[in-house]
């Protein structure tokens, strides 16, 4: 029954993903007045994209070919080591922590990164050098962010974190959490290229980060790229929702039915969510560039002083 729940997750994160992006995209262009294209637009992109080949640069190696499979198989091994329909650990929860996981992130960008420069493409380089740039200040903070969390529930296990913050809800108004919490939050959105730190509607601007060092890519190698984007963007969601903000509502390895009553339940935290990325994304305007390091940086500052408290008020 876990091997058979661990493949139901996967098999949600990987549905429900493109879904996820298309629902938030119809609310913002609702939010702006506009009709906006419908929430299944993603699946007509990957199916329409899925059917036709792929055009290669003549300057591309092997690097730019095998990027998109690397960063696709990264962000789906993050689905299965967090919990995202389950309680419970899984059977290939053991691959990593959270902190691992962070890493795993981090090596499927640094693969997209290498893939923009591999073309010799101006759009690329400078895509691949902005992104490699906020990547040296957005992961410390997100290792930095997990210790707060850690340093509430006395692990590094996303599991463990849950059952922790679940069972004790004080745990959830700690400043040391709450601290984490909005730290998360802040780079959630520059992770995923989201307002104020890009503006996920464009792709032709010079001040394009995400979509600059994917320009090259076509047919089914973008395909897989934008469905890896958005299992990253799930996937995350799905973090901040069920470690952070709103831990219950999860089954257990061993219920399937109670793992399937999970999956609605999960939905409706992923809504909360959007609706507050739709928010942020409709009530602000994008940042200039250089900017974006203060962004950054509050959060970075954010989780420091979520884990200094954790030794003041003695959380753990």
């Amino acid at each position: 029954m876990p091997v058979f729940i661990q493949v139901l997750q996967s098999l949600v994160v990987l549905i429900f993903a493109p879904l996820y992006a298309g629902v938030i995209t119809r609310a913002e262009a609702v939010v702006g007045s506009k009709r906006g294209p419908s929430v299944l637009q993603p699946y007509r992109d990957l199916g329409k994209l899925l059917r036709k080949g792929s055009a290669v640069s003549d300057q591309a190696s092997w690097i730019f070919r095998a990027a998109p499979f690397v960063a696709f198989a990264c962000y789906l091994t993050v689905s299965v080591i967090v919990p995202i329909i389950t309680s419970d650990p899984l059977p290939l929860a053991f691959l990593a922590d959270l902190i691992g996981g962070a890493f795993v992130l981090t090596l499927a960008s640094f693969a997209i990164s290498l893939a923009g420069l591999d073309t010799a493409s101006p759009y690329g380089g400078l895509g691949a050098s902005r992104a490699s740039w906020l990547g040296s200040m957005a992961e410390p903070a997100l290792i930095l962010v997990f210790f707060t969390v850690g340093a509430v529930s006395a692990s590094d296990n996303p599991y463990l974190m849950n059952h922790a913050i679940a069972g004790s809800p004080y745990a959830l108004v700690l400043p040391t959490h709450l601290l984490g919490l909005v730290a998360f939050l802040l780079i959630v959105l520059a992770d995923n290229g989201r307002i104020p730190v890009e503006n996920p509607g464009v792709s032709t601007e010079i001040s394009m980060i995400e979509e600059g060092r994917v320009l090259e890519y076509s047919g089914r190698a973008y395909a897989l790229v934008k469905w890896g984007s958005w299992l990253k963007l799930f996937v995350m969601s799905s973090i901040f929702m069920n470690v952070f903000v709103i831990p219950w509502g999860l089954g257990t390895s061993a219920d399937l039915p109670a793992a399937l009553l999970a999956i609605p339940v999960l939905l409706g935290k992923l809504a909360l969510c959007g609706l507050v990325i739709v928010v942020i994304d409709t009530s602000f305007a994008k940042l200039r560039f250089f900017r974006i390091a203060e962004f950054l940086g509050a959060s970075f500052l954010l989780a420091l002083v979520g884990v200094a408290t954790s030794y003041v008020i003695g959380v753990s």
